[in-house]
């Protein structure tokens, strides 16, 4: 079996980023871009958005870590991430 990635089209993703499990707590880091990824696997073609984000000294897909858990803006994950800590902050207080 062949496979072949070939990216179409890149479009700028600021604001937006890549929530990863970090040992049951979620962390989120930025995205540089989505990916329009067009995959020809035995003559079949298959196209696809996909994230990337900064990997090491290049870029890379996002969605390939095994941890990989979603996209999401930046302004919602802050926003999740406040509500958690104010319900933990609750939790204690009782």
């Amino acid at each position: 079996m062949s496979s072949q990635e070939t990216i179409i089209q890149i479009m700028p993703a600021t604001g937006w980023v890549a929530v990863y499990d970090e040992d049951g707590e979620e962390s989120a880091e930025a995205l540089v871009c989505f990916a329009l990824v067009e995959t020809v696997n035995n003559g079949v073609s298959r196209r696809d958005v996909r994230p990337m984000r900064v990997d090491g000294k290049g870029i890379g897909f996002a969605d390939l870590e095994a941890n990989f858990l979603r996209v999401e803006e930046l302004a919602e994950f802050e926003e999740d991430e406040e509500e958690d800590e104010e319900e933990e902050e609750d939790d204690t207080e009782e």
